[in-house]
């Protein structure tokens, strides 16, 4: 019987998939030292997103046919060095869009109604905050989405429903391609950061994408405007954001992703009142957890046993190099 690793526990869905057809061991933390250990004898790896699956680890496992993430995100597995192994790389796609797009779009509407600002003056007996009259309502407001794939049009769709203005930028799309009632598709990127209320982020992490919100983007941004990101930390400039909350430029900001997670208890977003925090909660509704571990599971089972896994970045090349 083939073995299987799990970086860290996953939901009993995932556990039943792979009951009693594979020997499961499950990895007492989810270092890189811990895995890697239990992995130089394993056939296949399901990771949550604890671990940095690294080429050191992946050389060192000479029977390790798949790493299976649960989730759609696989920054966090050195790609090239499993293709160059043999190893094909899975994630699961779906189940979690609709949940992240929801957090989005609730980030967007507790900015605008100034939740975050309004709840702690309440607390305090302060109730002549309403009198301050720092909510705003969202019909007619722009929002500017930066990457239009599964979450971004899902967020496009909600924004149109509740009346706002909705623009997107994507350069790997074309206008014929998208069928959103009311977005308005654009190539000037410049132009709609400038324009937009509300800026959402929703692109996957890689080389080009790291750091795509910098310096000079958030310089584009109105002072009245609110930045969302529900992707990955590092596609924001960390440091120039801080610098920009800080100073005043932007209203504020929504995120569930950062550089470092968890964050450094000293971050500086901690002490910043117009600034909502979650913690990579996106996909992570108890519907979400259980279906992501259950295709994790399948798409490990489905690669042991010569079958395509429902999505896999490095599929075709691993099959084409056997």
């Amino acid at each position: 019987m083939k073995k299987v690793v799990l970086a860290e526990p996953i939901d009993e869905a995932g556990m039943k998939v792979l009951h009693g057809k594979v020997d499961i061991a499950i990895s007492p933390d989810p270092s890189a030292e811990s895995v890697g250990q239990l992995l130089k004898e394993a056939h296949g790896l399901v990771v949550r997103t604890a671990t940095k699956v690294t080429r050191s680890m992946i050389e060192s496992a000479p029977h390790l046919e798949v790493i299976s993430r649960t989730g759609g995100g696989l920054d966090n597995v050195d790609i090239e060095a499993a293709t160059e192994s043999g190893v094909v790389v899975c994630g699961v796609k779906g189940p979690q869009d609709r949940f992240v797009a929801e957090l989005t779009v609730t980030l967007i509407m507790a900015l605008s109604k100034q939740i975050f600002y309004l709840d702690g003056e309440v607390r305090k007996g302060n109730f002549r905050s309403r009198y301050e009259y720092r909510p705003a309502g969202l019909f007619g407001k722009k929002v500017g989405l930066i990457g239009l794939g599964r979450i971004g049009r899902i967020v496009a769709d909600i924004c149109h429903h509740l009346g706002m203005e909705v623009w997107g930028y994507d350069p790997y799309l074309n206008p014929e391609d998208l069928h959103l009632p009311g977005l308005v598709f654009t190539k000037e990127r410049e132009e709609m950061i400038r324009t937009s209320d509300f800026l959402s982020v929703h692109v996957p992490l890689s080389n080009e994408t790291q750091g795509l919100i910098g310096r000079r983007e958030l310089s584009w941004m109105k002072p009245t405007a609110f930045l969302i990101n529900t992707s990955r930390g590092e596609i924001v400039d960390e440091p120039a954001l801080i610098e920009t909350l800080q100073q005043g430029k932007i209203a504020g900001a929504g995120l569930d992703v950062f550089a470092k997670e968890p964050p450094d208890p000293s971050h500086p977003f901690f002490r910043m009142e117009n600034v909502i925090l979650t913690p990579h909660t996106g996909a992570l509704t108890r519907d979400a957890v259980a279906q992501l571990a259950e295709g994790a599971a399948q798409n490990t089972l489905d690669v042991l046993e010569g079958r395509k896994p429902s999505y896999s970045i490095n599929w075709d090349e691993v099959l084409r190099k056997k």
